[in-house]
């Protein structure tokens, strides 16, 4: 805390109020009483009175210090954090630390001040010597250690001049007057998803829209270090007449051969350009050096400091990695970038201001491929320094207004300004674009999404500890660590193709080499389609999967419960989020059901709240039908085992639209059955069972390879497949030591009216659910049958399997 003459505050206020008392009772002591009713800052009739009332403000004033987390220790009163900690915490300076230099033994009293001043400062500088050794082992070069050293020395000479450290007073101004909300404080009624699904798309009367999505042009930024091949195929994939691409090569020397490879490769192209030295930048992870190669790109674009050429012709700028891909066909990307203003920029950001704790805020600088880390750098908060810092992906698209001004910075502007400050940022480029954007006025032209698909893997301190890259773990904690995209495998192919984005990222050849093969036919597909080609519509059309049970959605019932009293169903109940077995109608429906009512269909109204699902939208690999009695039919794709995969999402009640969710990428069995915003990621789309990856019947999620991958190298039992059902609900030890018994030791699915559903291995078939799909109707639809007691021959119904009623039911 602050600091008055080498005390802290709480110190000072301490002894203040003692003094105080004492100053008080030698004032009483003289006066030797008072008069009745005088008045008194401290209350009382008496001197004695108005004592004892001091005393007990001073009782409360050291109450209100203990309750603000002070301790006392040692001499002085400090601010708690962990008393096991505060040996290792240099912020907060131990009196008695061992480790501190103790100035006793030096000769101080006969030497002139100059002399003395030499000794203690030679003294308690060992452990900056010490940390700038250990700062020299990672950079080797002069250049890089001078650098580092006069960094170093912004902050000890600011504390021998008495100035400020460097940026402790930065000013800017925020010019982007949108309201901003506290996530942890928010008006009734606004929900952090409503802010953080910002949309920026005005009528077209209000903003300039593109007059034909086939006249839009886009400049491709690419940046790539490694594997040619890969760019060249994403250019190639990309590519159509007005398209323009620059390529960052990586400016270290292992990415020579890249660089040559591709400039041989754009010599014959004139809509690809490579940036040459000196534009070319070294790369490094977590870098400032990220954000500088993409200006780079940028200022290409507009043929800054190149007076010998032209600005590029583009409508729009879309920023990349070679290792990104496209996921839909290029019409597709045309068409809905075109349906957007021009001025509309694309990006991902968490719309709530970092405000960074001071403690973990850090300056670093970057030489010799590596980020040296300095001192604490002051974030930058709307309070503190006029903005906020924001956190966003560095992959978008951007309008060429913002582009250019990205571009080319201008004195007086906000990015100039912010400029010198980001470059000491660890992660800069998240941190760089984000921010520029939520503080100038191109925050008004912000849709937030940048259309990339990204799943990402463990963070790194998650990694065991020799495994680790150094390169991700910056922080003083060795455990605060960052993380990297999962690269995307064949078995991801359907949440690729059902995520609603453009691209996705990271995708490696060398890893997985199929996987693009398969992209590349769903999108050439949907090409086809769009541009209307008869054949591939028809195609689409067969293989789609249908499950929109004529739009009203369908009641799912486990299969067990069926002819119970009172069916159990795939709901919620009362319990908010989480998924359970509830009863799927009302206490009156159920006694005017007659057998096989479950190939038919049933009234909403008949059936409690949270009970109506939707599936689907559905991937393509394979087939998928309910059949005449109920169950649902699946047929393997050619690149999915388990099928198509489908989203489950609830049709009425607080919680509409939410999907059925596998608790949140938890991978081991026992993890709880949910329901939660969409994400578009693995753990919500469910697969049906065929009986041969997950039992017939029954509903299941498929775990990604990197997963699997992740459990098999740490020796973990993992199996491919999560199927629900409930805990308790599995074959029972007959006491031989089998572990085997007959069907009589499995109690009935009925006793577990209300249960949690959960995620069980798909292996352990006696835990597993089996269902039912019935669709609903409205009462005056009259094109699939309600089968209840009006229907004499609904039992007969129930027994056909034609696959005519299949085709009514997916209408």
């Amino acid at each position: 805390g602050m600091q008055y003459g080498g005390f802290p505050r709480a110190l000072v206020t301490v002894l203040f109020l003692v003094t105080a008392v004492e100053c008080f009772r030698n004032l009483v002591d003289s006066e030797g009483g008072g008069e009745a009713g005088s008045s008194s800052l401290l209350g009382g009739t008496t001197p004695k009175a108005r004592l004892e009332a001091g005393k007990q403000r001073i009782e409360e004033a050291k109450m209100r210090l203990e309750k603000q987390n002070h301790v006392q220790l040692n001499s002085g009163v400090y601010r708690k954090e962990t008393l096991a900690a505060l040996s290792n915490k240099r912020s907060l300076i131990n009196l008695h630390d061992p480790e501190l230099p103790d100035n006793k033994d030096l000769d101080l009293g006969d030497a002139n001040a100059e002399t003395a001043a030499k000794q203690v400062v030679q003294r308690i500088t060992s452990n900056l010597e010490n940390r700038m050794a250990g700062l020299f082992e990672k950079a080797t070069t002069a250049e890089c250690r001078a650098k580092i050293g006069e960094h170093f020395s912004y902050f000890i000479n600011a504390i021998g001049k008495e100035a400020p450290m460097p940026f402790a007073n930065a000013r800017f101004t925020n010019q982007c007057n949108e309201t901003k909300y506290d996530f942890d404080d928010l008006p009734p009624n606004i929900s952090i998803a409503e802010i953080q699904n910002k949309s920026y798309q005005p009528p077209k009367e209000e903003a300039e829209y593109i007059d034909d999505p086939e006249n839009l042009k886009l400049c491709y930024g690419v940046m790539t270090h490694a594997n040619p091949n890969a760019t060249i195929r994403l250019v190639e994939a990309l590519y159509e007449v007005g398209h323009s691409f620059i390529i960052h090569v990586d400016a270290k020397e292992n990415s020579a051969d890249t660089y040559n490879a591709l400039v041989e490769y754009a010599s014959s192209r004139d809509f690809i350009h490579i940036l040459d030295d000196p534009f070319r930048v070294r790369v490094n992870w977590g870098g400032f050096s990220m954000v500088n190669a993409t200006l780079q790109i940028l200022r290409y674009a507009f043929a800054v400091d190149r007076p010998h050429m032209a600005p590029l012709d583009f409508h729009k700028f879309v920023h990349m990695a070679a290792t990104s891909y496209p996921i839909v066909s290029n019409t597709q990307i045309r068409r809905r970038i075109a349906s957007y203003p021009l001025d509309a920029n694309m990006f991902s950001v968490v719309l709530k201001g970092m405000n960074p704790s001071p403690d973990v805020w850090q300056y670093f600088v970057e030489c010799d491929d590596a980020m040296h880390r300095i001192y604490r750098l002051p974030p930058l908060t709307e309070g503190r320094s006029g903005v906020d810092l924001y956190t966003a992906s560095q992959w978008f698209v951007l309008s060429r207004e913002f582009a250019k001004y990205l571009a080319d910075p201008l004195p007086g502007t906000f990015v100039f300004d912010f400029l010198p400050y980001v470059e000491h940022v660890a992660i800069a480029d998240e941190t760089f674009f984000g921010t520029v954007l939520m503080n100038t006025p191109f925050c008004h032209k912000h849709h937030n999404d940048n259309f990339l698909h990204l799943q990402f893997d463990r963070w790194e301190n998650e990694v065991d500890e020799e495994k680790r890259d150094p390169r991700k773990c910056l922080m003083p904690k060795p455990d605060h660590c960052g993380r990297s995209p999962t690269t995307m495998t064949l078995d991801y192919l359907s949440v690729l193709e059902l995520s609603e984005q453009m691209f996705a990222r990271k995708f490696d050849d060398d890893m997985d080499p199929e996987v693009k093969n398969a992209v590349d036919i769903i999108r050439a597909r949907e090409e086809r389609a769009l541009r209307g080609e008869k054949e591939a519509t028809e195609a689409i059309s067969r293989e789609t999967v249908n499950v929109s049970f004529s739009g009203h959605g369908v009641l799912i019932v486990a299969q067990e419960t069926v002819n119970d009293e009172v069916p159990l169903c795939l709901g919620l109940g009362d319990a908010k989020n989480q998924v359970r077995l509830v009863p799927c109608f009302f206490d009156w429906v159920p006694p005017t059901f007659v057998p096989g009512w479950e190939t038919g269909a049933v009234i909403a109204d008949e059936t409690q709240w949270h009970n109506r699902w939707e599936i689907g939208p559905c991937s393509s690999d394979g087939t998928l039908e309910r059949l005449a009695n109920g169950e649902m039919n699946m047929t393997p794709g050619a690149y999915s085992p388990g099928g198509p995969r489908c989203m489950m999402t609830q049709m009425d009640g607080l919680r509409t639209g939410r999907c059925l969710d596998a608790e949140s990428e938890e991978s081991e069995p026992g993890g709880p059955v949910q329901v939660f915003p969409c994400v578009h990621r693995w753990h919500q789309y469910v697969s049906f069972g065929n009986g041969d990856v997950a039992p017939e019947g029954s509903i299941h999620t498929s775990i990604p390879g990197y997963l699997l991958s992740q459990a098999e190298h740490e020796e973990d039992e993992q199996e491919a497949y999560l199927c629900i059902g409930v805990p308790g609900h599995e074959e029972k030890d007959s006491g031989d030591g089998t572990g085997s018994s007959d069907d009589a030791s499995l109690p009935p699915l009925r006793e577990f009216n209300g249960t949690a559903l959960v995620t069980r291995r798909c292996s352990d078939e006696d835990a597993v659910i089996e269902w039912v799909y019935v669709p609903f109707i409205v009462e005056d639809d009259e094109t699939v049958p309600v089968l209840n007691e009006t229907q004499p021959d609904a039992k007969n119904n129930s027994t056909s399997n034609d696959t005519n009623q299949v085709n009514d039911d997916f209408s």
